[in-house]
């Protein structure tokens, strides 16, 4: 990643959380901090070195001095958040890819850009993976077949697919049915959609959970730098 692009990254963040364009700095010793007493959920991002604390006044005053690798994590932002503390989301990875690959795998893919076929791959994949994929709301898809057996025969393996963020970046994500996982469809769905979105002139951003390797490992397989980390956690309403 150059520094053009991380500083549209950061661009993008900042208008996510709030913050004027300028306010997500490079790195420094200072967490930026917005105050937001009518929040209901607290957020805290680290992007390139700099971090970004968003919630109400009472969250921010226990939080400081917390490192921010405590933070970053569901138990440490528990504790700041204290008794109101909801359902967490996160930590997840910000990963993202700088720019457009030759290495699509397979050669000639059977492909579609139908949502349908893509469905077609959800419903055949564990239902976390499922559920992660259709939450991402995805409005452009790549589903790869396996036509091994024929054209006529052939059956959507994997799906990636991408929704426009903010304006500059590609919110992405990829699923490849289990027993197809490890022959490179994955691979070539993917990249086919990164390589679409950049060709949109978007940067493509994937976000995985922290503790999924594997899934951390296939982002660095595409190119994808990890530069960051998110997590938020709801704040139910009193009584």
């Amino acid at each position: 990643m150059n520094s053009h692009q991380i500083d549209i990254v950061r661009l993008a963040w900042a208008r996510d959380l709030g913050l004027p364009d300028s306010d997500f700095r490079p790195a420094s010793d200072t967490r930026t901090l917005l105050v937001d007493d009518t929040a209901h959920r607290v957020r805290f991002v680290v992007l390139d070195g700099h971090a970004v604390l968003v919630g109400p006044s009472d969250v921010l005053e226990r939080a400081d001095g917390v490192p921010a690798d405590v933070l970053a994590t569901r138990d440490g932002l528990a504790d700041v958040v204290g008794p109101r503390r909801g359902r967490c989301s996160g930590p997840v990875v910000l990963a993202y890819l700088d720019e457009v690959r030759a290495d699509v795998g397979a050669p000639n893919p059977l492909l579609s850009h139908s949502r349908r076929d893509a469905e077609r791959v959800l419903s055949t994949t564990p239902p976390d993976d499922a559920v992660a994929a259709r939450a991402a709301d995805a409005t452009t898809w790549v589903t790869v077949f396996d036509d091994s057996a024929g054209e006529a025969d052939a059956v959507p393996v994997s799906a990636s697919g991408y929704v426009e963020w903010q304006g500059f970046l590609a919110d992405t994500v990829a699923v490849t049915v289990p027993s197809h996982r490890r022959r490179g469809y994955g691979l070539t769905s993917a990249r086919l959609a990164t390589n679409d979105a950049i060709d949109s002139g978007l940067i493509p951003q994937m976000r995985v959970a922290m503790d999924d390797a594997g899934a951390r490992l296939f982002g660095r397989s595409l190119g994808f730098t990890e530069l960051g980390v998110a997590i938020a956690m709801d704040l139910p309403a009193p009584g």
